[in-house]
């Protein structure tokens, strides 16, 4: 099920409901944003519930950690509110939620954003702006971006997720993956039919034998010579995230990676 909304003629989204997913998807459309007035304009989607979130929203940074927030308070200092929307603005790599004891509403976007709960039960993402002065905060110039001597215009898209608080881990993590993972389509123009190239190249390929646990993403998989790989493996649920997803897990590369041939040496490396 779908339905297209149209506010204007530069500003429309349409709401995706597919069949036995767990997500709603929200794609906008937004730009190129007019100043013929003369006043910059920055455009937010805002999601309204009754959710009883008590003045605080969660945020990811860069899509691992996810840090608790609380409007008009910092946690090491005694805050003072000069400016009461952009103080409690946050950058948004990947996910925001609020929550109380009995839903919590996930927001994934896929891109960075800015966002913020400006009111309890509320998520507000700014998806677009188009401003003619500059803030004083350091860039030197407005955010005034044009092609074609136009506005942009911007196409993104939110993935909204209604769960108990105690499940959710379970849902946002993995489909976090999943978005940023999304195999990306690349064309060609066809030289020999499908039929010939299926039968000179291989279709599909895994090292794997067998799927990875759950909470247990391949990060890196890289071939540095003939028989040397570089494999990074991450745990990508937080503690105390998941009664079940967030306990130690335990794998065999060996088994995992057996089509690669017998490991007879393991190298720890540090991150540098």
């Amino acid at each position: 099920q779908k339905a297209l909304i149209i506010y204007n003629e530069w500003a429309c989204q349409e709401i995706r409901i597919y069949d036995g997913a767990r997500i709603t998807e929200i794609e906008w459309i937004v730009g190129p944003i007019p100043i013929e007035d003369n006043i910059g304009k920055e455009i937010i989607v805002r999601y309204d519930t009754d959710i009883q979130s008590d003045e605080t929203f969660y945020t990811d940074a860069n899509g691992r950690e996810v840090l608790e927030r609380k409007r008009d308070y910092r946690p090491t200092w005694n805050y003072t509110v000069y400016e009461s929307v952009s103080g409690n603005y946050y950058p948004i790599p990947s996910r925001i939620w609020i929550k109380d004891n009995q839903r919590q509403l996930t927001i994934l976007t896929d891109r960075s954003e800015g966002g913020s709960s400006m009111h309890d039960g509320s998520i507000e993402l700014m998806v677009h702006r188009r401003t003619l002065y500059d803030d004083s905060l350091g860039v030197g110039e407005p955010m005034n971006e044009t092609a074609y001597g136009k506005g942009l215009v911007v196409c993104g898209k939110h993935f909204l997720l209604l769960e108990p608080p105690e499940s959710s881990a379970f849902y946002h993590r993995n489909i976090a993956q999943r978005l940023f993972m999304s195999p990306m389509g690349t064309y060609a123009l066809p030289n020999v039919s499908y039929a010939n190239y299926s039968t000179s190249y291989r279709q599909t390929w895994s090292a794997l034998t067998e799927p990875l646990p759950y909470n247990v993403h391949l990060l890196t998989f890289d071939q540095s010579s003939s028989k040397v790989f570089l494999i990074r493996v991450e745990h990508y649920f937080e503690l105390n995230e998941d009664e079940t997803f967030s306990k130690a897990v335990q794998f065999d590369l060996q088994i995992l990676f057996n089509r690669l041939g017998k490991i007879v040496e393991l190298v720890e490396l540090t991150l540098g």
